[in-house]
């Protein structure tokens, strides 16, 4: 058993985002959606065994706030063996250089010649000249089918997306076509434009759980899809088998929260997305999450977002519409009226 959770290890193919502050939610979840949709079409009926292992990293790991200052928790980049990265994508401000770190110019200097794919975004793509690196690409043609990824970013274009991140998607979709072929690379493009929060959110925080064992991945996922009920740590370690204090300790050591931080997030992430696509009022979506009342919801979101339900609402609504995700009138039509 051991042997073959190795060998499995190894086939996984390490995909990394490089966030720096001020990154845009919306291009890293694009970007991470990638690789999530064709993980979940390679092994449609086995969600345990990933093709691709996504890797949210930053120079010294931590907390690093968004654009919509939505904080994103990251491995310290040297955490991770430069020979192991199969693509490299790094974020940042959009006309914000990124401050010089020796220590990150090592480590991509290192990552660079190994990785398939090296794209910057925004100021993160100056990380790369101070490095002496420039982009790298996986050739639109080679393999059959090439016209799909010049079609996907034509799409992205007229999306409103800014040509950086225009080109990162494209380089995933090419390495997407390289390693799956061309109709699972096809039916990606397809699912992901256009794409909507509630498309990629998930992907974007579950990055951990996707290195865990076999038993602490199957818990989180019963902790994320029971997450609006009362959750019981006890029950949750008799349904795999472990003491409540080994589950525990596992947990934290895998997923890097408690499980009840775990589900907090969860909570939090749903109630997110119930803002954006709905018009329910916070008090209905907050006892729909999980979260109990509208005051303990507004009371997380300064707590975590520094903002209030309304004003994320309002923020990330306005950002769709302004990023050329959807225009406000159709923003409008897709949130269903939830009774």
């Amino acid at each position: 058993m051991v042997g073959g959770s190795v060998g499995l290890a190894r086939r996984r193919r390490q995909v990394v985002i490089l966030l720096f502050e001020g990154f845009s939610l919306i291009h890293m979840g694009r970007l991470a959606e990638t690789f999530s949709l064709a993980n979940r079409l390679r092994h449609p009926d086995n969600a345990l065994h990933n093709y691709y292992d996504l890797r949210l990293v930053s120079a010294s790991g931590g907390a690093i706030r968004s654009s919509s200052g939505v904080l994103i928790w990251t491995d310290a980049v040297d955490s991770h063996y430069a020979k192991d990265v199969h693509a490299l994508f790094a974020l940042g401000a959009a006309n914000v250089p990124v401050e010089s770190d020796e220590r990150l110019l090592s480590w991509l200097r290192h990552t660079h010649p190994h990785a398939q794919v090296v794209q910057g975004i925004g100021g993160a793509y100056g990380v790369l000249e101070l490095a002496g690196l420039e982009s790298k690409d996986v050739a639109v043609t080679d393999t059959t089918g090439g016209a799909m990824t010049t079609g996907a970013l034509s799409a992205t274009r007229t999306a409103g997306i800014d040509a950086d991140a225009g080109a990162a998607l494209t380089s995933a979709l090419s390495v997407v076509k390289r390693d799956c072929g061309y109709e699972t690379a096809s039916q990606v493009a397809h699912d992901l434009l256009p794409v909507t929060p509630k498309q990629f959110t998930h992907s974007v925080f579950n990055s951990r759980e996707a290195r865990a064992s076999d038993l602490i991945r199957t818990s989180a996922h019963q902790l994320r899809v029971s997450s609006e009920n009362r959750v019981s740590i006890a029950d949750a370690a008799q349904a795999v088998a472990m003491s409540e204090r080994n589950f525990l300790r596992r947990f934290k050591q895998e997923i890097g929260v408690t499980p009840t931080e775990f589900v907090l997030r969860v909570r939090l992430e749903k109630a997110c997305h119930m803002l954006v696509d709905t018009d329910l009022p916070a008090d209905k979506i907050a006892r729909r999450t999980g979260l109990g009342s509208g005051d303990r919801l507004a009371k997380l979101f300064r707590q975590h977002l520094s903002m209030s339900p309304t004003e994320y609402r309002t923020l990330e609504r306005n950002r769709l519409a302004e990023n050329g995700l959807a225009e406000p009138g159709v923003i409008k039509r897709a949130r269903r009226p939830v009774s």
